[in-house]
């Protein structure tokens, strides 16, 4: 069954439960896979599956890891039950898996958020663990609807914001990055993509709100959707991914205490910066503002990791960044640590 559905994208209070109206306006029908997890499906599942039933007919599917493996076997459900829409319900983990299955299966994917950890919710990257413990960043399609519920964002913990802040502006460090690798002749520009990219950073800095209200929410959310379109433009995430990501997914692979990607990468970027001998301190600042603590002994990351981990960066997939020219020694490092120590 071909599907055809318009793109949406909302962004507001209590926007999940337009679901049923969104799909009835597009003409929805068939079968439905709703996607989630078993914490999520107490908290936001009744409202989900209430409308599904409205719609036809669906199935609960549970994912427990963010792995190709499992992209795969949920593409495969997708393709051998003839189901036509999969309704992803959660963060990253969900989304990722639920992305590139529906990709692979040619089948139509609903984002319903359920945090603003990373620019995952709107981007056509997901990133998946090979079998080897690894991350592969894989080309996919964004979601042809996007729901962000600006009241489960409020619900969330607030450490899952301050990961989609430092996501959101590691761009700066991203951006730096690739402008270095086009000066070398190693990539080239995409202008779009680029401004893109920069708007999400420079808006989100621009926020107004003290706290985490509604109106910051807002414009989190829409500084991660350009993110996700600057991918879109590019087919890659090299808009939005540098050195500071390479140095999170050394983290994942090397380091002893998984954390937040968000504050990984934030981390990343003020080490980044200070190693490259920019200005951080724009940065830093906003992170202070909004309690975005990225303390490497907060996060469990010792001195030694961190310095396995920028070492081993460079080697975490092929793009062309400052640390394929800047010749390092580890006491550079280390005294690096200790100011990010002293400094955060």
């Amino acid at each position: 069954m071909k599907i055809e559905i318009n793109n949406v994208l909302k962004v507001k209070n209590n926007g999940i439960r337009e679901l049923y109206d969104i799909l009835k306006e597009n003409d929805a029908n068939g079968k439905f896979l709703f996607v989630t997890e078993p914490n999520l499906d107490k908290l936001y599942g009744d409202e989900v599956k209430k409308q599904l039933q409205e719609l036809g007919d669906f199935e609960l599917e549970y994912i427990d890891e963010s792995s190709i493996k499992k992209a795969m076997d949920l593409a495969s459900k997708l393709i051998e039950e003839e189901i036509d829409y999969a309704i992803g319900l959660g963060g990253g983990k969900i989304l990722d898996v639920c992305k590139y299955a529906s990709y692979i299966a040619k089948k139509c994917f609903v984002s319903l958020p359920t945090t603003l950890a990373n620019d995952g919710i709107a981007s056509p990257i997901a990133v998946l663990k090979m079998a080897n413990g690894k991350v592969k960043s894989l080309q996919c399609e964004m979601a042809k609807i996007i729901i962000i519920d600006t009241t489960i964002m409020l619900d969330c913990p607030s450490e899952l914001i301050k990961a989609g802040i430092g996501d959101t502006l590691a761009n700066y460090m991203a951006l730096l990055d690739w402008k270095f690798a086009c000066d070398n002749g190693k990539d080239k520009m995409n202008d779009f993509a680029y401004m893109l990219s920069q708007e999400s950073y420079e808006s989100l800095l621009n926020a107004k709100s003290e706290k985490f209200d509604e109106k910051f929410i807002k414009v989190l959310a829409n500084s991660i959707i350009l993110s996700g379109l600057a991918m879109q433009f590019t087919g890659s995430s090299r808009p939005v991914s540098g050195s500071e990501h390479l140095f999170s997914h050394a983290l994942d692979y090397y380091g002893k205490t998984p954390n937040l990607h968000g504050l990984q990468v934030a981390l990343g970027t003020i080490a980044m910066l200070k190693l490259i001998g920019e200005d951080y301190h724009l940065i830093l600042n906003f992170f202070k503002k909004y309690d975005v603590n990225i303390n490497p002994q907060r996060l469990n990351i010792s001195k030694d990791d961190f310095v396995l981990c920028m070492q081993k960066a460079v080697t975490m997939r092929k793009r062309y960044t400052y640390l394929n020219e800047i010749n390092f020694t580890q006491t550079q490092l280390e005294k690096i640590y200790d100011e990010l120590l002293e400094e955060l």
